[in-house]
């Protein structure tokens, strides 16, 4: 097939694909493009900072359905991406990241990730799978998601996203590049021993020279080319939002501010986001970052305790987010800290590779633990840390970092639960356990341990 027949193939197939999942969502019958119109009601510009992150991504999700907020047509490559691909290349080509682990938590709250879910476990997906995993196999059957022009993912952090990629690469018969990214390089970091400073160096080389074969299979399997000016612009941007992105986090850290509620600031999942190399994520961190320093209050005014939050948060609908917003004010979040250090516009490719390997997540539990030891405040009275029960990363290591968090004298609260999943949700009880741990920290204060 030449690109030009799977350009045609792809917008037939999107134009199927859309209703299909306009009908996944209750919305049977209404014309894709009024939808969309539906979905921005306001222009970017008039809307909060929150509500811009949200604008963004929504965008980027119909857009990869060839769909523009207007409602006209308008064709765009699309990369399936895994969370943890680098997006900048794709931007500097071109290619638009459609993130399979984000459309799930989008019909998670939509309410229609639970059919999905029974429709993988249906044809054989194993019950204790990742529930983002079993979601998007399940769209991926239904066919509700857009055909993609090739799929890139790799093979840090989330486990099934790379084996989750090959299904569907072949059901669409669209190419598939996987990164191989070495693990636990950050360990090494902070090293001087000689052989450490090399292990990452090599490390780094390796996926500096897969980034490059990215680049060539991008290419080869959509016509589009890197140009070195919009790579460089793209990294620009980057690093711009991440200014901005550490500026607002340093507001959150040192004051209380009325504007942040939790649900909206876990939300923002900077470490997460796909829109890494847009000008409009500049805007997005920029304006969050402002709203934070316009709305900070004395802390006599609010005597709720502060809490780090670990991992992401329940996506369907709960009562246990607004139920945490009274009573906690969440100080910091993993899944907001930028942990790497500005890129480099001389050497982008470079600097991209090298922070792909040093992800401080894709390290020992002792090593991630520790970063969370030296980074939360004092005045934080406490960890809550809600881990999915189908992760093997992080709730694999619970029990080992739950210890090391109490010898260094940092309470932690580890909820079992999911992200996507309603169907073991028990709020009663988690309420229950999440009252006995605010009650044991205010009893026994971190300041005076």
């Amino acid at each position: 097939m030449n690109r030009a027949e799977m350009i045609q193939e792809n917008t037939e197939q999107r134009k199927i694909q859309v209703k299909n999942l306009l009908r996944v969502n209750g919305l049977e019958g209404i014309e894709p493009g009024d939808a969309v119109k539906m979905a921005f009601p306001k222009a970017f510009d008039t809307l909060s900072p929150s509500a811009k992150r949200g604008y963004l991504n929504t965008e980027q999700f119909f857009n990869a359905y060839n769909l523009e907020t207007n409602g006209e047509f308008a064709y765009h490559p699309v990369a399936w991406r895994s969370l943890f691909v680098p997006t900048e290349i794709m931007y500097a080509m071109g290619l638009l990241p459609f993130t399979t682990e984000m459309v799930a938590s989008q019909l998670a709250m939509t309410g229609a990730a639970r059919e999905r879910i029974e429709t993988a476990e249906a044809h054989n997906f194993s019950g204790d799978l990742c529930s983002f995993m079993k979601t998007v196999a399940g769209g991926v059957i239904e066919d509700i998601f857009p055909t993609p022009d090739v799929l890139i993912t790799s093979t840090h952090l989330c486990d099934p996203s790379a084996k989750y990629a090959e299904l569907a690469a072949h059901k669409y018969k669209r190419p598939e590049f996987i990164l191989d990214i070495p693990y636990g390089l950050y360990d090494l970091a902070a090293s001087t021993d000689e052989k450490d400073i090399k292990r990452v160096e090599e490390g780094v080389t390796y996926v500096y020279e897969q980034l490059l074969e990215m680049v060539a299979f991008v290419t080869e399997h959509t016509g589009l080319t890197l140009e070195e000016d919009t790579l460089r612009q793209v990294i620009r941007w980057t690093n711009e939002a991440r200014t901005w992105l550490n500026e607002g986090n340093d507001v959150v850290l040192q004051q209380r501010t009325s504007a942040k509620k939790g649900v909206r600031e876990l939300d923002y999942a900077a470490n997460l986001m796909q829109t890494w190399g847009t000008e409009r994520i500049v805007d997005v961190y920029k304006s969050r970052c402002k709203e934070y320093k316009g709305s900070t209050a004395p802390g006599e005014d609010d005597s709720r305790p502060r809490i780090a939050w670990f991992h992401l948060r329940p996506y369907f609908k709960t009562p246990l987010m607004t139920y945490l917003d009274e009573r906690i004010d969440i100080s910091a979040s993993q899944v907001n800290y930028a942990f790497w250090e500005p890129l480099d516009p001389a050497d982008p490719i470079r600097s991209i590779a090298r922070r792909t390997v040093l992800h401080p997540a894709f390290s020992s539990v002792t090593a991630r633990t520790g970063i969370a030891i030296d980074e939360i405040p004092e005045d934080t009275e406490g960890i809550i840390a809600y881990y999915p029960k189908s992760c093997r990363h992080f709730h694999g290591g619970s029990i080992m970092e739950n210890e090391m968090f109490k010898k260094a004298g940092i309470p932690i609260l580890t909820i079992d639960g999911d992200c996507i999943d309603d169907r073991g949700e028990d709020f009663p009880i988690v309420k229950t356990r999440v009252d006995r741990f605010l009650k044991s920290i205010k009893k026994h204060p971190r300041s005076k341990r």
